[in-house]
C-alpha cells in the first residue's frame, strides 16, 4: 500500500546531524522542524494531524504550544503532577548486571558507525558498590575499534516517570546516552523495525558539550526516502523508510543545559546528575536535576524545574514535547492510521512498551574525528579508553489511578 505522507517537507539525503537518533546511520532521510516550516508551500504542504502547514505562513512552535496549553497538560504550571506517582520499580545494582539487563554483544559498525564494540567480558559492564558501570575498557586488536558497554533492560515499560542518577563521561569524543527502544537492538516493535516503532532519547551528549539533547525519533515505511521524493508504504520500515526526528543540529530547540565541561582531567565527566523523564500519552518531558516532592505515602507529587544558571546562556533545564505541537511526531500520523487502524493510538509509536538502553559510544556522530574501522579510534579518540558511565539509581514510577 502506498499513499501520501502526513509530513509537509523533509530533507531527503540530508547530511547526518550531530546525532539524530542512536540508530541514525540506517536512516534514508531526516525530518527536521526547520525544513518542515521553511519549505512548506501551498503546493506541497499537507495536514499534520490538525496542525496545518498549508500555505506560505509559518506556524511557529509558540503558536502551536499556546493552542495545546489552552487544551490542558499533564503538568500544572507549578510543576505539580496532576496525579501522584507510586514507585513501580527500582533497579537492583547489588546483583550482577544480568539480573536486570541484557548485556549486549555487537558492534556499532552498522548502527552509528562509532568506534564502540560492545562486549560482555565483565569489564565493559559491571556492578560495583551498588552502582552500574559501563566502561570504554580497551582498544580492539588492530586499533580500529574500542571495547565498550551497552545494556538493555529485561523489563519493558509503557508510560511512566523515569529517574536516572548518573555520572556521565565527557570529552575525548565520547557519545554516552540514556534512552529507550522497543524490544531489541533493531528497535523491533508493534509497528515494525526502527524507526517505525520509535526511539526516546532522554540524554545524548558528545565530547565537550555542556548540554544534553532530548530527542524523539519516529518514522514511516517508504519507497525510498521521504515525501515528496518517495511514497509512504505499509512495509514496517523494511527495507526502506523515512526517519522523523526532533533533533535539529542547526538550533538548540532540543537541548537542555547540564553543566560546563572541563576536559583537563584524565577521564573527564560531569558530576552526578538526576535525569527525569515523564512519558505520558501525547506528552513527554525531560528535566535535569529538578526538585522532586513526595507525599506522606512516599508517592511523587511534584517535579519542579531548577533555575537555569548563568552559564546556561539561555538554555533551559527541561524540555517538553507535546504531540499536537510537534510536527516531527505528527508526521507519522497517516502511516499509523492507514497501516495500523485498529492498533495505533493517537500518540503512536509512543504508545507501546519500551526498554531502557544505556551505552557509551565513541565517535561516529556527524563531524566526529573517529569512526568504526579507522585507526583514528586508537589515535585521535584513544584517550576515551577508561571513560565510564556510572549509574547509582534507576527508578520507574507509575501514575496512581
Amino acid at each position: 500500500r502506498k499513499f501520501r505522507a502526513a509530513s509537509a517537507a523533509h530533507l531527503p539525503k540530508a547530511p547526518r546531524p550531530t546525532f539524530g537518533g542512536r540508530m541514525c546511520s540506517r536512516a534514508i532521510a531526516i525530518v527536521t522542524l526547520a525544513s518542515a516550516l521553511a519549505s512548506a508551500t501551498a503546493e506541497d504542504s499537507s495536514q499534520l494531524g490538525g496542525a496545518s502547514l498549508r500555505g506560505s505562513a509559518e506556524p511557529s512552535r509558540s503558536t502551536l504550544n499556546q493552542t495545546v496549553l489552552a487544551a490542558g497538560s499533564s503538568l500544572l504550571p507549578s510543576g505539580a503532577l496532576v496525579a501522584p506517582f507510586a514507585l513501580a520499580k527500582r533497579f537492583d545494582f547489588s546483583q550482577p548486571p544480568e539480573a536486570e539487563f541484557d548485556v549486549e554483544v555487537h558492534s556499532d559498525e552498522f548502527l552509528t558507525h562509532s568506534c564502540s564494540n560492545y562486549t560482555n567480558d565483565g569489564k565493559t559492564v559491571r556492578t560495583e558498590d551498588n552502582k552500574l558501570h559501563l566502561r570504554v575498557d580497551s582498544l580492539c586488536e588492530g586499533g580500529g575499534c574500542m571495547n565498550s558497554g551497552r545494556v538493555m533492560s529485561r523489563e519493558s515499560f509503557k508510560y511512566g516517570l523515569f529517574t536516572f542518577s548518573a555520572k556521565v563521561p565527557k570529552c575525548n569524543h565520547v557519545w554516552p546516552a540514556l534512552w529507550l527502544l522497543p524490544a531489541d537492538v533493531n528497535g523491533e516493535g508493534n509497528y515494525g523495525r526502527w524507526p517505525c516503532s520509535g526511539e526516546i532519547d532522554v540524554l545524548e551528549t558528545v565530547h565537550d558539550q555542556s548540554f544534553g539533547t532530548f530527542n524523539l525519533v519516529s518514522g514511516y515505511g517508504s519507497t525510498g526516502g521521504c515525501w515528496p521524493d518517495a511514497e509512504m508504504t505499509c512495509n514496517k520500515c523494511e527495507p526502506e523508510y523515512c526517519t522523523s526526528t526532533t533533533m535539529d543540529w542547526r538550533n538548540d530547540f532540543d537541548r537542555y543545559f547540564v553543566e560546563e565541561t572541563n576536559c583537563d582531567a584524565e577521564h573527564p565527566s560531569w558530576e552526578e546528575h538526576l535525569f527525569v523523564l515523564n512519558w505520558q500519552p501525547d506528552e513527554l518531558t525531560t528535566w535535569i536535576d529538578p526538585i522532586l516532592s513526595y507525599d506522606a505515602a512516599g508517592r511523587l507529587v511534584s517535579v519542579e524545574p531548577k533555575p537555569a544558571p548563568e552559564a546556561a546562556k539561555g538554555l533551559k533545564t527541561w524540555k517538553t514535547y507535546v504531540r499536537q505541537s510537534t510536527p516531527e511526531w505528527l508526521a507519522v500520523g497517516n502511516f499509523m492510521k492507514e497501516c495500523f487502524p485498529e492498533q495505533a493510538a493517537a500518540d503512536a509509536p509512543f504508545d507501546d512498551g519500551f526498554k531502557i538502553v544505556l551505552n557509551v559510544a565513541v565517535g561516529g556522530y556527524g563531524g566526529a574525528p573517529c569512526t568504526w574501522g579507522s585507526s583514528t579510534c586508537s589515535t585521535t579518540c584513544g584517550k576515551a579508553v577508561g571513560s565510564e558511565l556510572i549509574l547509582s539509581d534507576i527508578s520507574v514510577w507509575q501514575k496512581v489511578p
